[in-house]
């Protein structure tokens, strides 16, 4: 009887520890599980990016011109609309200070203005009539014409083609190589010869200048300036800081050229 209590005792104490080997493996294995589970997980998903980290803007120098730049569609909801796009200009000055120059503009021939040059030339002796009326026409197309800083006034293309009859231009004399012929346009030489020395005496910038094949009456040698449209023409510029209003009359048997100094611009702040 003792032998066999002490075998029922021996299987108990057996089956007790079967009973706990199976559930530490039961534990151990469902911890494999889970963790594998979660490193599977986190290595095939991508890492969440931060709304400010993913949107953070790359700041421009501050030399570059501000363009707007486009937002990527995954990143709109992160990024305000100011952050990227330019603000409108506000023109408002820009629109005040056209204004007054516009005005500035319109005033311009009213102006008194001041004498800065002039030069005057003798019609004793080139007064034939068709010579005369031609002066006439090229002073009336140069008179009142303004100058704006940095302008440069063609004397051909201010007169247009001084060869065409149907504008006006008389016949008279005029030089063609080293002889005297009859030509329309005859005349108006002198009156860019007299507007030459004029723009000498204002100290402006010259670009085009031509003599004479022969001397000429009205001017000292190498004094004048030869115009043949479209071939030669006379070109200056108002190389100053303000606008200038040219005067070309005949008066008292003298071809008169005159310059004229404006107000320059200004502007008034509102």
């Amino acid at each position: 009887m003792k032998t066999e209590g002490c075998r029922v005792n021996k299987n108990k104490q057996r089956q007790k520890q079967g009973w706990l080997l199976t559930a530490t493996c039961c534990s151990l294995l469902t911890v494999g599980v889970v963790a594998a589970a979660y490193w599977y997980t986190a290595g095939s998903t991508n890492p969440i990016l931060q709304p400010v980290e993913a949107a953070a803007p790359v700041l421009p120098n501050a030399s570059d011109p501000v363009r707007p730049q486009p937002i990527q569609a995954e990143y709109a909801k992160f990024v305000p609309v100011e952050n990227v796009m330019p603000r409108q200009q506000d023109n408002r000055v820009q629109r005040d200070l056209n204004e007054q120059y516009q005005a500035y503009l319109q005033q311009l021939p009213s102006s008194a203005g001041v004498a800065v040059a002039s030069f005057q030339t003798s019609l004793a002796g080139h007064n034939a009539e068709g010579r005369v009326k031609n002066i006439e026409l090229a002073n009336a197309k140069l008179n009142g014409l303004i100058l704006l800083p940095g302008e440069e006034l063609s004397f051909n293309d201010t007169l247009g083609d001084s060869n065409d009859p149907s504008g006006g231009w008389q016949l008279a004399t005029v030089i063609v190589g080293k002889k005297f012929e009859q030509g329309y346009g005859g005349g108006i030489c002198q009156v860019s010869s007299t507007l030459y020395n004029t723009v000498l005496n204002a100290g402006l910038q010259i670009t085009e200048r031509y003599t004479h094949s022969l001397p000429v009456g009205y001017v000292a040698p190498g004094h004048d300036a030869t115009v043949s449209y479209p071939e030669l023409d006379f070109r200056f510029v108002n190389s100053t800081d303000a606008p200038l209003r040219l005067e070309a009359v005949i008066a008292g048997g003298q071809v008169v050229s005159k310059l004229h100094r404006l107000p320059a611009f200004t502007y008034s702040t509102p």
